[in-house]
């Protein structure tokens, strides 16, 4: 708990200030625009213009305040941040031998408080390694163009790696904290005939202005293996993790947010015998002359960004003076970027950003219930899946050697746009492009706004920790729900890890009218989670869904880490 506590510090303090600027606003418009009901009636679910004139309506309020925070420095940003699929996003990733991790890190000038770190990149690399990567690709969102990051690995501070980028280059500048606005420093990325080529020119400042020479600096040729011959490999998760915060060289950082994209993404491992480059790069007397790998995304990439966390949220790692130059460029920026895009909201032309936190005290509880053969048929049944949807069977956990369907119920403390307990019952379903979550049912312990109900009044929802013990009930009278267990002591508890499958069903989270919220998160979603003796938990349950699994939970998870969520409200609104 203490290193989920170290990894997280910092992060709630921004997010928890901004419902001053938010949820009262939210609320009341909802509240205004459409009458509260408990529960969705057959045949009164909102129609689709109904839909779009909230979402336009209420998220525009909430996107207005959102920059009202930025522009303030109290509320950080967070944008869409996509690294395309073609051409590929490559990873050339050479070993730093340790004999020359002292001379690297001179090199590199690390700033204070920074030492190199060593990390797995895919889960099949034997040891964890130093390493430098540099990471070639095309992005749109916040920037576009093509861009050429060199990066290593850091501890800063904290015991978890974290990228660094020790050099970045822009076929089209950009913004970065360390020269603000950079020039165009021009090169190609491009795939032709399954052949990847990248060729990038040195070039020398003049007049403070980079130009660009006739002098290599880096080249390499991939040749892509054919279909039935692709190596697949698998991020090692401490690699993803290393992705939540992005360091430079003056000690601020960018915050990422992830999906599957990221984690479980189509990644291959190119035979080197396919691969030609040239380093010429100062760094090339450091790293082994061979890389250890060639990595290359097969899709899109999805993020969001929060840039210069750190500047808004200081941590101590960054020289005052520059935060201060920094935070108020920030704020200009930023600020203007989010007005801008909240105009957008308004008109439909760009997607809301909404951020919350799910807190770690009390920590999210879980109860997983296998569906049983007998019942499977009544269960889809009663669903009335919207079109497009289909129950599939889903791994919870890394161990689990086989897909089960489930239904699951998820009691947690939510912060950001409102503040409360949540309750959520869900299964898994299939939308043609993988699993994904069903929200069967939500109940909320305050004034809370969906797409099947528009807005909820406050739902009885209580939560409690104290003496080692979750006791939850969610309603009352002979349909509520009700459990409490013991949480074993630190030490003496067994933890599982979540299936990336499972994982990745949040992405995109469906309502019951086959609504969809586009979903990112940190992660702390892949922390362990502690396992609780179903034996050990006392459960009374009246619900609706409690006839069609068996009355006690097959699996029960206690979630301490918590978690940063974003999320992008009623995604697929128009193109239902």
């Amino acid at each position: 708990m203490m290193e989920t506590q170290v990894r997280n510090a910092g992060r709630t303090s921004a997010w928890s200030r901004r419902r001053g600027f938010m949820a009262g606003v939210v609320v009341a418009t909802v509240l205004a625009a459409c009458a509260p009901t408990a529960a969705p009636v057959p045949g009164s679910v909102p129609s689709k213009s109904t839909l779009q004139d909230v979402k336009r309506t209420v998220f525009y309020e909430q996107a207005r305040n959102d920059a009202n925070g930025i522009a303030a420095g109290v509320q950080e940003p967070v944008l869409d941040f996509t690294v395309e699929g073609s051409p590929p996003s490559t990873f050339v990733n050479w070993i730093i031998p340790d004999a020359q991790a002292a001379a690297f890190t001179s090199a590199v000038h690390l700033p204070p408080g920074f030492s190199l770190a060593k990390v797995r990149i895919i889960e099949s690399d034997p040891v964890p390694s130093y390493w430098l990567s540099l990471n070639v690709y095309r992005v749109s969102g916040i920037t576009t163009g093509l861009r050429g990051e060199w990066s290593t690995y850091v501890d800063d501070g904290t015991g978890v790696p974290r990228f660094m980028i020790i050099r970045a280059r822009a076929a089209e500048g950009s913004v970065d904290p360390i020269s603000l606005v950079t020039s165009p420093e021009p090169f190609t990325h491009t795939l032709a005939d399954g052949v990847i080529r990248t060729d990038m020119k040195r070039t020398e400042l003049q007049n403070s202005q980079p130009v660009l020479t006739a002098a290599n600096l880096y080249n390499s040729t991939i040749t892509l293996p054919d279909s039935g011959n692709r190596h697949y490999v698998v991020p090692a998760r401490e690699w993803v993790t290393a992705n939540d915060y992005i360091y430079w060289l003056n000690g601020v950082n960018d915050r990422i947010f992830h999906n599957s994209t990221s984690h479980s993404a189509p990644l291959i491992s190119v035979d080197l015998a396919d691969v030609i480059l040239n380093d010429n790069t100062e760094w090339a007397p450091f790293h082994d002359p061979t890389p250890a790998h060639v990595l290359v995304y097969l899709d899109k990439i999805q993020f969001m960004i929060g840039p210069w966390w750190n500047v808004t949220e200081p941590d101590g790692r960054v020289d005052p003076g520059t935060r201060a130059a920094l935070l108020a460029y920030k704020k200009t920026l930023y600020g203007g970027l989010a007005d801008l895009s909240a105009l957008s909201v308004r008109s439909g032309t760009s997607e809301p950003i909404v951020q919350s936190t799910v807190a770690d005290t009390p920590p999210s509880v879980y109860w997983h219930w296998q569906i049983p053969d007998a019942k499977f048929a009544a269960f889809a049944a009663a669903l009335h899946l919207a079109p497009g949807l289909a129950l599939t069977p889903v791994r919870l956990q890394d161990s689990d050697a086989v897909a089960d369907h489930w239904l699951s119920l998820n009691v947690h403390r939510v912060s950001g746009a409102s503040s409360g307990l949540r309750a959520e019952w869900s299964t898994y379903v299939n939308d043609g492009s993988g699993t994904r979550t069903l929200i069967l049912e939500s109940r909320a312990s305050f004034a809370a706004l969906d797409p099947v109900n528009l807005s909820t009044v406050p739902y009885p929802v209580t939560h409690t920790i104290g003496s080692g013990s979750v006791s939850t009930t969610v309603g009352s009278g002979p349909t509520a729900f009700s459990s409490s267990f013991v949480v074993p002591p630190v030490g003496s508890e067994t933890t599982v890890l979540a299936s990336r499958e499972w994982v990745g069903s949040s992405d995109l989270r469906y309502w019951m009218n086959g609504v969809a919220d586009r979903v990112f998160y940190d992660s702390t979603v892949f922390d362990p989670k502690t396992a609780i003796d179903p034996g050990t938990v006392s459960v009374a349950d009246g619900g609706q869904w409690a006839g069609f699994v068996g009355s006690t939970p097959d699996r029960v998870w206690v979630d301490k880490a918590g978690l940063d969520v974003v999320v992008n409200p009623w995604w697929n609104l128009d193109g239902l």
